[in-house]
């Protein structure tokens, strides 16, 4: 079995339709939350994540503002511009997708979250000692998590080591069949650990096998989008630096 494991799509439809593509035939597609918020076609990847995801979808903190279970005050003014601007887009059908999703799945040997096993629509996990916390709260042997939109990966015997977690990049392969581990795939719609290109993953449960997968997208296009709909120039040039 493949299963294509996408988080932080962000109503980018381009990055999402190129991760689908470059993915190949899988059986199952899980997503970590984020589905809407900063990109051009909310309404189009909600449609499309509902297609192929469908209830293997957690909440992430936008998709919990745009659905109304989280106050804006909390995000930054550029986000919560864009926000405002998800919400006049979104039409009945797409809110309830959204605000029925769960804070947490598990799925086979796998927790799904968004932030973290401990604050799962908001917490950051960058660190080592964070890791070390949510291990102490996970009770599967992998840990899927999204949020930050840089892809992560610290086994639970290197955390209590002291190590600091890997970056994966693309194509890195890692075998899951020694300890537990928290992994982040990072974002297909904007990425912030200076590759632009679209991230996602690809876990392989019989063969305890993850890749991390990298692609590129047409990022003027959704530049151009999001121009048009006058969402905040902040968001609109930071696609192609990958910030």
């Amino acid at each position: 079995m493949r299963v294509l494991v996408v988080s932080d799509i962000h109503g980018n439809l381009e990055a999402l339709e190129a991760v689908l593509a470059a993915a190949g035939p899988v059986d199952r597609v899980w997503c970590l939350g984020d589905v809407v918020g900063y990109g051009p076609r909310p309404r189009e990847c909600v449609e499309r994540i509902w297609e192929v995801a469908g209830p293997a979808t957690v909440l992430g903190n936008h998709d919990a503002a745009c659905s109304g279970r989280l106050p804006l005050e909390g995000f930054n003014p550029a986000a919560r511009y864009a926000l405002r601007w998800t919400m006049l887009q979104l039409g009945t059908e797409h809110r309830a997708f959204l605000e029925n999703l769960p804070e947490k799945l598990v799925l086979d040997e796998v927790t799904l979250v968004h932030g973290s096993l401990r604050a799962p629509i908001w917490e950051y996990v960058f660190t080592t000692e964070q890791a070390r916390t949510n291990f102490r709260l996970l009770e599967t042997r992998l840990c899927f998590f999204g949020h930050t939109h840089v892809p992560f990966l610290l086994s639970e015997e290197a955390a209590q080591r002291g190590e600091r977690p890997l970056q994966p990049s693309d194509g890195m392969v890692i075998d899951t069949r020694e300890g537990r581990l928290l992994v982040n795939p990072g974002s297909v719609g904007q990425p912030r650990d200076g590759d632009p290109r679209a991230a996602f993953l690809l876990w392989e449960p019989e063969a305890q096998r993850l890749t991390f997968r990298r692609v590129p997208y047409n990022i003027e296009a959704v530049q151009a989008e999001m121009a048009a709909a006058r969402l905040p120039q902040l968001l609109i040039e930071r696609l192609a630096l990958g910030l």
